[in-house]
């Protein structure tokens, strides 16, 4: 699957246009739908700073919220004229076609390898430099998959727990 046919399998839900600054996603607000690019550009934001540009048509956002069912990781805003389509049901593309599935886990992988690759190459070239970079071993244990158990959510009698 590529970003034509990610665009195919959306023709169904209507573009949506939008000016330059408009927010799109927020940090720290949920929201389960998905974003696809048709045309302009996008930009991510973590605590006000770009993180990095979007701008092929066919790129996803806002998956990372969907999938782990939490709230956005960052801001996502429209840089100029931009057209987008919003998925309010994005368990529906994956009923579907099983393709964006893989398609959508394909993305998220290629973009843990990129990270932790860089990670590495960081810990590397620093080796040298002590307290430096004492945390990156850290990170890549968690990014790569440690050993501890998942954290516990609580009780699914009480879903609004005080704790």
């Amino acid at each position: 699957m590529n970003a034509i046919d990610i665009l195919a399998l959306t023709a169904t839900h209507p573009d949506e246009w939008a000016n330059d600054g408009v927010r799109l996603l927020s940090d720290g607000v949920r929201s389960q739908a998905l974003f696809v690019l048709v045309d302009g550009e996008l930009e991510v934001q973590r605590r006000g700073r770009a993180v990095v540009r979007v701008t092929d048509p066919g790129a996803i956002v806002g998956e990372l919220g969907f999938l782990l069912d939490s709230p956005a990781s960052a801001d996502v805003i429209t840089v100029g004229p931009t057209v987008v389509r919003r998925i309010d049901d994005p368990a529906s593309l994956f009923d579907l076609s099983p393709d964006f599935g893989r398609h959508l886990a394909t993305v998220l992988a290629r973009r843990l390898w990129q990270m932790s690759t860089y990670l590495s190459d960081l810990q590397e070239q620093f080796a040298d430099q002590g307290e430096v970079l004492s945390l990156v071993p850290q990170v890549l244990d968690e990014l790569l998959g440690s050993s501890r158990p998942s954290p516990d959510p609580g009780s699914e009698r009480e879903t609004e727990s005080p704790y």
